[in-house]
């Protein structure tokens, strides 16, 4: 019987997981059918927006041509540019047009022949370099358009914004036919009174786009550039994601793309009211489906939420939870796997966290048991070769150096003394190798204020004293130095040995600190790498033993740990 409650309540879940599907699929399906729908009827509505724009822009390119037609086949061809009269004819056709604003004829060599009116050329701009100039000389055969400009070649400091229309014209010197070219500048408010109606209505705004790219008219910063792009490729483009409809007409005389780019929120009246309602239904469909299951499902819930929860702490390693295996079969069945699982994972971490506290203890005991009797040994052979050549003095001053040597050393069992013992320590090291050396070296130790009395592993100098002693100072003709500095940086203690040896290349260097790898001294045996694993074993792996050095320029060690004490 629990059995079947526990499926039965998982079916009605289910079922009521499939209804609000249903629910989703059906109000997606409606509000894109709607959506389609919308779309055309705001394409249809743009595009005669467009076709009205398109139309009015053709009559207004067109008058730039009618005007220049007028001025070539009824004046310019009529007459010899001696006669004189064409500034005033061209003064009567601006006059008659208000959207002129102005009106000039060249020469090849940008000779100003006549204007509209009395304008002195701008001396400092060459008048064949400008574009619409060079355009009309190179493509005789086409009338142009440039792009919305400053027209500078006047000195004329209050020149409104214009699009040039140039063409070239063939020009009676004396009677004899050279070539030339018309000029005719348009107000660019001409377009801007065709564009602005829309832009100010709020439903949308119009780019015109030259052939070649360049903005005649629009700010470009209403939209994406890329999506800019896209609707020059396409003649229609909707964005959902802002509810933008992009439509695009070519304009007739010039080639210039029409671009709109309209608010389909505003073109539509009852788009948002309709997307409105197809959430409204959704909501309460789905406020419903949730109060129904919320109830029956609850039995089922609690116990699974509570199994949740416990494993979460299991996770961030609490492993005294204990669930009780009570309730639903399914859940009581999860909750007893779930109470062996936690059992059987604490005592697994028991039992590797014996292992490896053991594994670090011994290998921390073997490391440093390396380090001592190989050094008793050698120290034990200066003694007696000292006593055989009767050097008894340097012979005592030894014995009572290596006294105080392995006085520190042992500690009593410590494995962390004071940096006072351990610079005390590698003192007397030094002092011991000094006289086996024939001082041969000297030594400087150097600690800052204040760290005395915090706490260090202990035998970390004495190796790489030992190391500079056997690789660096041993193979040099001149005296040989030593210094060890100690201070605090940023709550890490970093301890310094500097020798003036014979160093070592990079390759070697970064060998010595690999694990594993054997490295062939005189001393120890174990050198730096020993100290670099003793720390990284100790305090953790952020911390441990730096190299530097350069061949023929000596060696520094930097040794790091955590600041105690």
């Amino acid at each position: 019987m629990e059995r079947f409650k526990s499926i039965k309540s998982l079916m009605i879940i289910c079922f009521t997981s499939i209804i609000v599907v249903v629910l989703l699929l059906t109000g997606t399906s409606l509000y894109k059918k709607f959506n389609d729908i919308a779309i055309h009827y705001a394409t249809q509505s743009a595009q005669q927006l467009m076709t009205q724009v398109k139309y009015s822009l053709d009559t207004y390119t067109r008058s730039m041509i009618d005007v220049s037609n007028t001025l070539y086949y009824k004046i310019i061809k009529n007459q010899s540019i001696q006669d004189n009269t064409f500034t005033s004819q061209m003064s009567l056709i601006q006059t008659t047009n208000n959207h002129i604003a102005n009106l000039a004829i060249f020469k090849e060599n940008g000779e100003l022949i006549a204007a509209n009116r009395y304008m002195h050329l701008n001396e400092a701009v060459d008048v064949t370099e400008e574009e619409w100039f060079k355009n009309a000389i190179q493509k005789q055969e086409n009338v142009h358009f440039s792009s919305p400009h400053k027209q500078v070649i006047f000195q004329d400091n209050n020149s409104p914004d214009v699009i040039t229309l140039s063409r070239v014209v063939s020009l009676n010197e004396n009677g004899n036919i050279i070539q030339g070219v018309l000029l005719v500048d348009m107000h660019l408010t001409g377009i801007k009174n065709i564009c602005a109606p829309i832009k100010d209505s709020d439903i949308g705004s119009i780019y015109i786009v030259a052939p070649d790219g360049g903005l005649v008219y629009g700010d470009l910063g209403a939209f994406e550039v890329g999506k800019f792009n896209e609707a020059i490729k396409n003649e229609v483009t909707v964005f959902e994601e802002d509810k933008r409809l992009i439509t695009l007409q070519m304009a007739g005389y010039t080639g210039w793309k029409v671009i709109g780019v309209w608010d389909l929120t505003k073109l539509l009246v009852d788009y948002d009211t309709f997307q409105n309602f197809i959430i409204a239904v959704f909501v309460v469909g789905f406020i419903l489906c949730i109060i129904g299951t919320l109830f029956i499902s609850s039995r089922l819930s609690a116990p699974l939420y509570k199994l949740q929860k416990s494993m979460k702490l299991v996770e961030e390693g609490n492993f005294n939870i204990r669930l009780p295996e009570e309730g639903e079969y399914i859940v009581s069945e999860l909750s007893k796997t779930f109470n062996r699982m936690v059992e059987r994972i604490k005592g697994l971490k028991h039992e590797i966290v014996t292992e490896q506290d053991d594994k670090r203890k011994k290998e921390m005991e073997v490391l440093q048991s390396q380090i001592n009797p190989h050094f008793l040994y050698n120290t034990l052979d200066s003694i007696i070769w000292l006593v055989e050549d009767e050097r008894n003095e340097e012979a005592t001053m030894m014995i009572t150096a290596l006294s105080r040597f392995f006085r520190i050393g042992i500690s009593g069992g410590k494995t962390i003394i004071t940096v006072r013992q351990e610079l005390e320590h590698a003192r007397n090291y030094l002092a011991i190798q000094k006289i086996r050396y024939k001082n041969k070296f000297e030594y400087f130790i150097e600690a800052e204020d204040g760290i005395m009395e915090c706490l260090t592993l202990k035998l970390i100098l004495q190796p790489i004293i030992e190391n500079a002693l056997y690789h660096g100072i041993q193979y040099i003709q001149h005296q040989g130095q030593i210094h060890i500095n100690v201070w605090e940086e940023e709550g890490v203690l970093i301890f310094s040995v500097q020798d003036n040896g014979v160093g070592m290349e990079e390759e070697v260097s970064t060998k010595l600190l690999e694990e594993g790898r054997t490295i062939q001294t005189k001393g120890s045996g174990v050198g730096v790498q020993n100290v670099h694993r003793r720390i990284q074993l100790y305090y953790g792996i952020e911390y441990g033993v730096e190299i530097q050095s350069e061949v023929d320029e000596g060696t520094t060690i930097l040794i790091k740990i955590p600041l105690e004490g």
